[in-house]
């Protein structure tokens, strides 16, 4: 159990860290953390606070589901959304407050490095087999219940994101977080993923 929740907190760590270093290329980001950074700047608040309240959504949405059948032990999903959001407050406004890259080509190196550590991050937590994700959790909930399979939904509820944070920046005129580096994930994020779990855990 220990070691189930150190390497989960270690993936959280990584993930969050990663999604930190990509903000501050400020060339674009996945969907889900666009959404959230758009909603941090309309509501003047951190971006990784915004991401405890985003996540914990989902998780709200599990229970709801759930009902009777929710396990206990996914409330410990908590733990995973709170420290998710410190360690994205603490590197993006903390340790990289400084930090700045004016070099485009490198922008776009870093923040393909970010989205590639960031998928090995997942991989780690989801192959801990410990607790659910937040989002991907309900994402599978859901779909059981509509009879929906899960990458349908949430590829549905990506290209949603996708509209709803372009709406929000059109009406507010806040800063754009959907970029080309948005492109670079959707195009190396999933494959990343398959190719962390094939050759360090399935393998």
């Amino acid at each position: 159990m220990t070691k189930k929740i150190l390497l989960t907190l270690l993936g959280n760590f990584i993930i969050y860290a990663a999604v930190a270093v990509a903000l501050k290329c400020n060339i674009g980001v996945l969907p889900v953390d666009a959404a959230i950074t758009t909603l941090a700047n309309i509501l003047h608040i951190k971006v990784g606070t915004m991401s405890i309240f985003f996540h914990g959504s989902f998780l709200a949405g599990q229970i709801i589901l759930e009902k009777k059948n929710f396990r206990k032990l996914e409330l410990l999903q908590i733990l995973n959304i709170v420290f998710g959001g410190v360690v994205l407050n603490f590197v993006l406004y903390t340790l990289l407050r400084n930090f700045s890259v004016s070099f485009y080509p490198l922008r776009l190196l870093l923040c393909t490095v970010a989205f590639l550590v960031c998928a090995f991050g997942c991989v780690l937590v989801l192959e801990t087999r410990f607790v659910r994700t937040s989002m991907d959790g309900f994402i599978q909930l859901a779909a059981q219940r509509i009879g929906m399979a899960m990458g349908v939904l949430r590829q549905r509820i990506d290209v949603f994101l996708v509209v709803m944070t372009v709406v929000l920046i059109l009406i507010t005129h806040t800063e754009w977080t959907l970029r080309e580096g948005t492109v670079i994930a959707a195009v190396i994020y999933g494959p990343a993923i398959d190719f962390f779990q094939k050759r360090f855990w399935r393998k």
